[in-house]
């Protein structure tokens, strides 16, 4: 049994019409797929069809933007990183390493360091889907790999940090979608 509750978002920046958004809480848990490359894996592949297409009404849908989504080197935290896949063409995508950490959008320097901006709520679906969940918060996947292995990618902790550590195949880590609206 879940609660199904509206999907919450925070504004990371605005500009050209336009706005960068970040849902507050996390919405699903899924495996990043058999591998780190972002643009292979099965969690892109669910954020951009079944999420998109059930979350989001028609009218929603049209303010919807295809972001192209940087997937360099830079955006994983590491130089040198084998793993970096290219950049996609994404309506929903996930958060890069680059992006928890830039004050800008209301983020702490570096992800060594415990970010209550970067900390996110299990929804109650995601709870009772097996979400790893700590006090209430829960453990979420970045599109950014890990440099030393193919089935490692980063992630956030229950307490905002980031971490390296993580498998690809852990069902249980969850998803924070971003995406870019109109605002026109």
């Amino acid at each position: 049994y879940f609660k199904v509750e509206p999907i919450k978002w925070r504004i990371l920046s605005e500009g050209g019409g336009n706005a960068l958004i970040l849902c507050e809480s996390i919405i699903a848990n899924k495996a990043f797929g058999n591998s780190n490359n972002y643009a292979k894996s099965e969690i892109r592949a669910w954020l951009n069809n079944e999420f998109y297409n059930s979350a989001f009404n028609a009218v929603q849908r049209a303010l919807i933007k295809t972001t192209e989504v940087e997937n360099s080197v830079y955006s994983t935290g590491y130089d040198p990183n084998p793993y970096v896949c290219t950049n996609t063409f994404d309506k929903i995508f996930l958060p890069s390493f680059r992006d928890v950490t830039n004050t800008a959008y209301g983020f702490n320097v570096g992800g060594s360091t415990s970010d209550t901006a970067r900390t996110k709520t299990a929804s109650d679906y995601t709870r009772a889907t097996g979400a790893c969940v700590n006090s209430g918060n829960g453990y979420w996947w970045l599109r950014s790999p890990l440099y030393g292995s193919s089935y490692y990618a980063r992630y956030v902790s229950s307490n905002g940090i980031v971490l390296d550590f993580s498998r690809v195949y852990y069902t249980s880590f969850g998803l924070v979608p971003a995406l870019t609206i109109s605002l026109d």
